[in-house]
């Protein structure tokens, strides 16, 4: 007996997925804890103080990736990571650079600025 694609249906995926930020990107990062798969960090780059930084994630029912959080960040972020937690033991941090370097912790509530550290 053949195994054919009636008789064994499995979900099909996309290869290529895709998101329009409503800005220009200047920094991204991918976080790799494994509780938050597919999600990216993305820093505006914007010619003015008032910058944004927006965490997506991949819907896996739409296949599509959408906005989970956005918030203000001063300046453009020159670098954006994810704290590298592969079992997801630590705080869910995020570090954006610009003229200080920020550290922020997401979570379901949004997020806020933990940590601020200037020279």
């Amino acid at each position: 007996m053949s195994s054919t694609s009636a008789n064994n249906p499995q979900t099909k995926r996309k290869e290529i997925y895709k998101y329009e930020a409503p800005w220009m990107v200047y920094a991204m990062n991918w976080s790799i804890r494994p509780d938050k798969r597919f999600r990216l960090a993305l820093g505006s780059f914007v010619e003015e103080y008032n910058n944004k930084v927006q965490i997506v994630s991949l819907d896996e029912e739409t296949s599509e990736f959408l906005a989970r959080s956005t918030f203000d960040h001063p300046y453009p972020t020159t670098k954006v990571m994810w704290i590298p937690d592969t079992k997801g033991a630590f705080p869910d941090l995020l570090a954006t650079s610009g003229d200080y370097l920020r550290v922020w912790q997401t979570g379901d509530s949004g997020t806020r600025l933990e940590c601020l550290l200037n020279n």
